[in-house]
């Protein structure tokens, strides 16, 4: 009987290291405990001449995220309810489920336009969808740090320039302007860079005539023309213009090394019908509605 009796022993210390083993095993394998697990909410908004405009004021049609457990976002970290790193938003708030003892590093977009404009399927590669032109759209990138508190905010800026064409003549009535040049079609909101060039074309209707001046002069396009754009530097293009009335195309004539920055405005003073003799002012400015001003 003492024999079997320091068999019996033995085996429950053998049972308890298996256990021991499994137990070790789960938690090298990424199993969390629940306890370290809290949920963070997340407000965005973007920015406009200084002030925080929310999806509320019809800016903003689309905020989107992607959560990562590494600085080079590699490495998907799985923070939302259906298990995903990416969620999508029209109110720019997001609930996310976080370990207190780890980093996250977040890469945000929004934009005015929603799919229909952007394709958002990789957030290092926002790719402008084709036949489409850029609309207003917002980037940025955010660190959580291990043991954050329950509410965070954060704040994003321009991915686009904006670009203005200011009339100092006469434009008859009947009239249409062309523009075109190389615009990037993709935004890597990682590195805050642009790619992918590609020549589009923006048509402005002038059929009821422009007046202006030198000193008073009328915007051209009423609708802005927006160009994704790198944030540290200018992207810098050659536009051709080419003007149309009364089924009289004039020559195309170019301006040259025009700057485009996100958050920045560019405008293009001169007159767009006097081919030979007219001069232009480029104005590159980080005032975003420069020419209001």
């Amino acid at each position: 009987m003492k024999t079997n009796k320091m068999t019996i022993n033995r085996a429950g210390y053998t049972l308890i290291a298996l256990l021991m083993g499994v137990f070790t095993s789960c938690s090298q394998n990424g199993f969390e405990d629940d306890n370290t697990v809290d949920p963070v909410k997340l407000t965005v908004s973007v920015e406009e001449e200084g002030v925080r405009i929310r999806s509320t004021d019809a800016t903003v049609g689309r905020y989107v995220i992607e959560v990562y457990t590494d600085n080079t976002y590699s490495t998907a970290a799985g923070v939302f309810t259906d298990g995903k790193n990416k969620a999508i938003s029209t109110t720019g708030e997001f609930a996310l489920l976080l370990d207190r003892t780890k980093d996250y590093y977040c890469l945000i977009w929004a934009d005015k336009a929603g799919s229909t404009c952007y394709t958002v399927s990789d957030l290092k590669a926002v790719t402008l969808v084709t036949g489409q032109k850029p609309v207003e759209a917002w980037h940025g990138t955010l660190k959580i740090s291990k043991g954050t508190a329950a509410t965070l905010s954060t704040e994003l800026k321009r991915a686009v320039s904006k670009l203005s064409l200011l009339e100092t003549g006469v434009v008859l009535k009947n009239s249409f302007l062309s523009v075109a040049f190389k615009r990037p079609t993709t935004f890597n909101v990682a590195s805050a860079v642009t790619s992918n060039m590609v020549v589009l074309t923006d048509i402005i209707d002038l059929s009821a005539g422009v007046a202006g001046t030198t000193t008073v002069p009328q915007k051209l396009n009423t609708n802005d023309i927006f160009v994704l754009a790198d944030v540290n530097s200018a992207n810098v293009a050659d536009l051709t213009f080419s003007m149309v009335y009364d089924n009289i195309t004039e020559p195309s004539f170019d301006v040259t090394n025009v700057p485009f920055q996100a958050n920045y405005s560019t405008t293009i003073k001169g007159h767009y019908t006097t081919l030979h003799s007219s001069s232009f002012t480029l104005v590159h400015s980080e005032v975003w509605n420069y020419f209001d001003e």
